[in-house]
């Protein structure tokens, strides 16, 4: 047999660790100022006018005023004279006619009695719209001054702080060669 020679590597072996790099961010929030100025709403309103007549319900009630009263009452006299004419005539008539018999005196008198006196309008007439009512409204007069809102904002720039990781780098294993010769027998 053939001596041989034993030859045996190992390889080389590198370990590597390693840290992360990190950021460390820190910001504080923008400041806000805010002022606003109110609208100013100016409204000038003057009230409506209300107008209210109810002299037609005082006719009705008490008459009204007096001289309303007494007119009222002259201008039915002519109409009451006329009637108290054709009267007079129409009686005189009845008394000259001698065909009537009785005594038209006396009847005449009698239909006086009933009658009465003459049916004259003292008050004015009675009606649901005797009360006039009339309402005049104003006009509405507003104004407006719009307001406003300033802002300001003041923004700070984030403070960014970076922290290197580091690489470490080493020989876990060193790579060999181990050659081993043959054993040789010296013996003669």
């Amino acid at each position: 047999m053939i001596p041989m020679l034993s030859i045996v590597t190992q390889d080389a072996k590198l370990g590597i660790k390693t840290t992360r790099g990190r950021y460390e961010i820190k910001s504080t929030p923008p400041v806000l100022q805010v002022e606003t100025k109110p609208a100013v709403i100016t409204a000038n309103n003057k009230p409506g006018e209300l107008i209210i007549d109810s002299s037609e319900a005082h006719n009705a009630l008490t008459g009204g005023k007096y001289e309303e009263f007494w007119d009222r009452i002259y201008s039915q006299y002519k109409a009451v004279a006329k009637r108290n004419i054709e009267l007079i005539v129409e009686e005189g008539n009845r008394m000259g006619d001698l065909r009537i018999k009785g005594n038209p005196i006396a009847d005449m008198a009698l239909d006086a009695f009933i009658e009465g006196a003459p049916d004259i309008e003292v008050y004015g007439p009675a009606s649901s719209d005797n009360v006039s009512i009339e309402y005049i409204p104003n006009q509405l007069n507003v104004q407006v001054q719009t307001g406003g809102a300033d802002i300001n904002v003041k923004t700070t720039r984030p403070e960014i702080n970076y922290h290197r990781g580091n690489v470490s780098i080493y020989m876990e294993q060193y790579p060999s060669v181990t050659i081993t010769p043959p054993k040789i027998d010296l013996v003669i």
